[in-house]
């Protein structure tokens, strides 16, 4: 009895152990889920502000923007200490150039070694080209200004704020290789990945749909069975009900047969008695054991009629 106790005491431990573990689980999966879902959104934003950067936007003097504000790199340390190389700025539009003060910090196109190319320097001078403006740039690392003076049509943005050191992550995606690698990747892993939990969750809904229809179609097999079973037994019942009934009418036959052939073989005795007796009361007192033979074979009858009943339920 004691072991009996300890294996039923033992079970629902082991079930709640059970329990913990999935629990465990499922909330490793839940964080796991949630961590590579944050990455690959993050990579997918990525993707979608360099992809609009450099193919969707190129409003404002041929440089992207998004919602106004256009993102560069720093690139060299003309700008040293305000600016450093890898670092990413962010500047607004210019709506009117007279806007523009002195030590200023702007973002322009002009020509370096023959080639046209974005600057950002701080404004040094500022002069009046007859109808228009004319800036002088200088970098606040360089001992001069710059040699070429800067029209206002060329002005891309005012500088506003930097982000150290991002700068290089978003040349990186400039490149082929870095697009690939960052976004494209990890953009297919995430559509990847979520493609295997919708077929996952698809087989489970599968595989709980089978097992519901399963129970339900063996819910149905039992109640036929149950019903058979139901059938079969109310037969057979009737089946003994009928046995006895016609084993007990033949057993009555017999016996009321056999009491009548009894009485003709007494009646002859009977008249052999003298007329002259008086009659005595030890007739009178026979009478009852006939009348209790008749009960005893009434009993008789049906105790037979029972076991010859049952006797064939056991040979069937």
């Amino acid at each position: 009895m004691k072991k009996e106790q300890e294996a039923a005491l033992q079970i629902p431990q082991e079930t709640e152990e059970e329990i913990i573990v999935a629990e465990e689980e499922s909330k490793g999966k839940r964080i796991l889920n949630t961590v590579v879902n944050v990455i690959l959104v993050i990579a997918i934003a990525l993707a979608a502000v360099c992809t609009y950067a450099s193919y969707v936007s190129t409003s404002g003097n041929g440089v992207p923007n998004i919602l106004g504000v256009r993102i560069f790199s720093i690139q060299t340390e003309s700008m040293y200490p305000t600016l450093l190389p890898g670092d990413l700025i962010f500047d607004t539009g210019v709506k009117e150039a007279t806007e523009l003060r002195k030590d200023d910090i702007i973002t322009y196109w002009t020509v370096i070694n023959g080639e046209r190319v974005l600057n950002t320097h701080r404004i040094h001078e500022i002069y009046d080209g007859g109808g228009y403006l004319i800036f002088s740039t200088k970098g606040d690392n360089n001992t001069s200004a710059d040699p070429l003076t800067v029209h206002e049509s060329e002005i891309v943005g005012k500088y506003s704020f930097r982000i150290p050191g991002v700068g290089k992550v978003f040349d990186y995606l400039q490149t082929s290789t870095g697009f690939l690698i960052v976004i494209v990747i990890p953009v297919f892993l995430f559509f990847l990945f979520h493609l295997v939990q919708f077929f996952r969750v698809l087989f489970e809904y599968q595989n709980v749909k089978n097992r519901i229809k399963f129970e339900q179609e063996r819910g149905r097999t039992e109640d036929l069975i149950d019903q058979e079973q139901k059938r079969q037994s109310e037969a057979q019942a009737a089946a003994r009900l009928k046995m006895e009934e016609e084993l007990r009418e033949r057993l009555r036959a017999e016996i009321m047969a056999s009491m009548a052939a009894q009485q003709a073989a007494a009646a002859p005795a009977a008249e052999e008695v003298p007329a002259k007796e008086e009659p005595s009361e030890e007739p009178a007192a026979e009478e009852a054991p006939a009348e209790e033979t008749a009960e005893e074979a009434e009993e008789k009858v049906e105790e037979a009629a029972e076991e010859a009943a049952d006797k064939t339920e056991e040979n069937a």
